[in-house]
């Protein structure tokens, strides 16, 4: 499958539609969006709930780009902490009986999932919402619903224009650089 806009002799499909592709205030937006969503200096969602919600979206993206990244190894300051590769596999097969994942990961999981395939029942469930509540503030509802929703988009926009289909691996530094805007100046 090609990719539906001219990619520039020399540059990286990936990079090229997230931070050249568009209106230069809109590229602009974007590229701040994303620095804010993975540097997420005030949310208090762990860097382990985050990749439990980012995790399924970008594996049914399919972009072995984003499959491939693990944040809390290619986004500095992102975790402290490594996240075990077992972690990324069940996430991926959205085994919520994985003994690993807390309730609250667990719970993102699930969220995520429906989120991006069942949207229709989801709101109302009185049920999955009772536990949400349960084990997440309405500040972290926020945040769970813009994550979602900035993931969701940027994958099924990124999916439409070909990305996913003929990526190029393995991926270096310089694209990871390339990625997280890393001489981008971001004041939150």
């Amino acid at each position: 499958m090609p990719y539906r806009v001219d990619i520039p002799e020399g540059r990286e499909a990936l990079d090229h539609i997230l931070n050249h592709l568009g209106t230069p205030l809109l590229v602009g937006n974007r590229q701040r969006t994303f620095r804010l969503v993975y540097d997420a200096p005030e949310t208090t969602l762990s860097p382990r709930e985050r990749e439990a919600m980012r995790f399924p979206m970008t594996a049914m993206m399919g972009c072995p780009i984003c499959n491939s990244m693990r944040m809390w190894r290619d986004w500095p300051g992102f975790s402290d902490e490594p996240i075990e590769e077992e972690f990324y596999q069940n996430a991926e097969a959205k085994n919520l009986a994985w003994s690993g994942f807390s309730e609250r990961e667990r719970l993102l999981v699930e969220f995520v999932d429906r989120f991006a395939n069942a949207i229709d029942g989801l709101n109302g469930d009185d049920l999955f919402w009772e536990r949400m509540h349960a084990r997440f503030t309405q500040s972290e509802i926020g945040d769970i619903v813009n994550l979602a929703g900035i993931w969701l988009g940027v994958g099924h926009g990124l999916k439409a224009l070909g990305i996913g289909s003929i990526c190029q691996l393995p991926v270096g530094e310089d694209t990871y650089a390339k990625l997280r805007n890393a001489d981008l100046a971001v004041s939150y």
